[in-house]
């Protein structure tokens, strides 16, 4: 039998299957072939990483700027200054201006922490002392026996009690002139002060012997009005 007739006999389906192999045996060594000739290259390698999969993020910790200094500009607190060892009053005085008396004050100085009464004691310590002013051409018609038996300042006004010789000699512008002095002087720290006069205790209603009426209290005012230098 010849090759013919053998291959005739083999089954198609072996056939095809032998034709298969070989082109796959083909097609293998083609790709050995192609790679012996073309080389794969080398692939690099990293380091491994250890990724925490739970990071804790850390903040930068910031100190916070300081605001910008703002100028004092309220008002200091005035420097607090020693309280006066004394304070000034005045004592009034009588000068002739020709037609009539005037009066004029002269100033003195009382210890600031005394009490009213006591200031008002000294102004008519000094008054009842001196028998005027030199340097304004001033003088008293008070009698110089005439003794402040007490001074007090109280709710209603100041008051003065004199010795009985307040009333002793003058004429009725000598009088006007005294009653004048011991207002004035009375209400030197107070110049608004009703002011209560007596003598030896008793209210002053009558002044002198022509009679001159004296109302209790007197003001400045009163005065003025009343007897007019």
């Amino acid at each position: 039998m010849d090759l013919k007739s053998k291959l005739r006999r083999i089954p198609l389906g072996v056939l095809a299957g032998l034709t298969t192999l070989v082109v796959a045996s083909g097609g293998s060594v083609a790709w050995f072939t192609w790679r012996a000739l073309n080389p794969t290259p080398p692939v690099a390698e990293f380091p491994s990483l250890d990724i925490d999969p739970n990071p804790i993020m850390t903040v930068p910790e910031v100190t916070p700027a300081e605001p910008p200094k703002v100028e004092d500009t309220a008002p200091k607190d005035p420097v607090s200054q020693p309280a006066p060892a004394e304070i000034t009053g005045q004592v009034y005085w009588l000068k002739d201006e020709g037609t009539g008396f005037v009066l004029v004050p002269q100033a003195i100085t009382v210890a600031a922490d005394a009490s009213p009464s006591e200031q008002i004691a000294a102004a008519f310590s000094n008054l009842l002392s001196k028998s005027g002013d030199p340097s304004q051409q001033a003088f008293t018609t008070i009698p110089e026996q005439t003794q402040l038996l007490d001074a007090s300042v109280e709710a209603d006004g100041v008051h003065v009690d004199l010795s009985s010789d307040f009333e002793t000699g003058g004429g009725s512008a000598a009088m006007m002139g005294r009653l004048g002095q011991v207002i004035y002087t009375a209400t030197a720290f107070d110049p608004a002060a009703p002011v209560w006069i007596s003598v030896d205790g008793k209210p002053l209603t009558v002044l002198g012997g022509e009679g001159l009426e004296v109302t209790q209290p007197m003001t400045r005012s009163d005065f003025d009005e009343d007897f007019g230098l």
